[in-house]
């Protein structure tokens, strides 16, 4: 459902959704469970989408150490959540953090991926835009 709100730009009502499933899912799954650093995630990202990056920091970084601890070092759901804490930190103009986790993402996916993919194209063209960046800065 959540992702159905988002789809129709109604992120406060996925924000919501997200953060009932978490009630369900801290009832029923293991703390690090897979899906619980998926939700983490979502609803990070979803914080980072209405600028509310304190949140989305919060929610990014325990995506990522739950990930950490329970998928394989290079599994793309980690080098998702390097690449939306890369964009996080790029949103408040911290570029060499930005840079820093932009680059384990694009680590990650340049083992999983083939070089052709559009992930890793989108991944580039950010890194490039943020070194710039901070080139000027």
């Amino acid at each position: 459902m959540a992702g159905i709100y988002q789809i129709y730009d109604r992120k406060l009502e996925a924000l919501d959704c997200l953060q009932k499933a978490l009630i369900i899912y801290q009832k029923h799954l293991p703390t690090n469970h897979p899906q619980m650093g998926d939700l983490y995630n979502n609803i990070g990202l979803t914080h980072y989408i209405l600028e509310q990056y304190d949140l989305a920091f919060e929610h990014l970084n325990i995506s990522l150490k739950i990930k950490e601890k329970c998928l394989p070092p290079q599994h793309p759901d980690i080098a998702m959540t390097h690449f939306n804490l890369g964009l996080v930190y790029e949103s408040q103009d911290q570029l060499q953090e930005a840079l820093s986790y932009l680059e384990k993402a694009i680590t990650i996916y340049r083992h999983v991926l083939y070089p052709t993919h559009p992930t890793i194209i989108k991944v580039e063209q950010i890194i490039e835009r943020v070194s710039d960046k901070s080139k000027i800065a």
